[in-house]
């Protein structure tokens, strides 16, 4: 199953700005965009995406929440990222970086 991650924020414009600078592009988002889905299979770049928003909350208010099963969506914040992050490096991943799911 892959990573699902959503992203909202109530500030017009604030994801587009962010998904910019993220992928270094236009994200041909419109400014009026106030929830973000996308799906990982690479559990990595789940990760990669949910530090940078922690990383930038001083920038951007934007709130995260992550699915590893269907139906089950955890809110990631500044407290629990690196919680969130060593059980999905312990549920993906086995000891030599070998993907397993």
């Amino acid at each position: 199953m892959p990573v699902i991650i959503n992203l909202s924020s109530n500030a017009e414009g604030t994801l587009k700005s962010f998904l910019n600078s993220y992928f270094g592009k236009d994200s041909k988002l419109d400014n009026d965009v106030i929830e973000w889905i996308n799906f990982y299979n690479k559990p990595l770049e789940a990760i990669d995406l949910m530090t940078a928003v922690i990383d930038n909350s001083d920038k951007y208010d934007i709130q995260i929440l992550v699915s590893m099963d269907a139906g089950l969506f955890l809110e990631v914040t500044y407290n629990n990222i690196n919680d969130i992050v060593k059980f999905m490096l312990f549920r993906f991943y086995k000891e030599k970086d070998e993907e397993i799911a």
